[in-house]
């Protein structure tokens, strides 16, 4: 899981970001989630930082559907997330989650 610059780097992280949260999202809370967007910034030292953005949703006839207000069934948010690569091995987190805006 080696990478060679900043923008092969972003790309892996954002998918193995894209796959898990899209997993546990759904399981947990029943929402789809879509990446809006991502990028990361190197601070030095092997450490990156970025802001994930995703648009999460609730599908019409899941459990947890509002059926009463339909616009609360899609969400903006945006996570900041910290990495960390040797080269070799990617080490990714979560550090926070809050409301975007589209």
């Amino acid at each position: 899981m080696g990478c060679n610059n900043t923008e092969d780097l972003t790309n892996q992280v954002r998918e193995a970001i894209s796959k898990e949260l899209s997993e546990n999202n759904l399981e947990k809370f029943g929402l789809e989630t879509n990446v809006i967007s991502f990028g990361l910034v190197e601070k030095g030292n092997n450490e990156y930082v970025g802001i994930l953005k995703t648009n999460e949703f609730r599908r019409k006839g899941s459990k947890y559907y509002n059926s009463i207000d339909t616009n609360y069934n899609s969400f903006y948010y945006e996570y900041d997330v910290s990495v960390i690569a040797d080269g070799k091995n990617i080490m990714w987190q979560i550090e926070n989650k809050r409301r975007g805006r589209r």
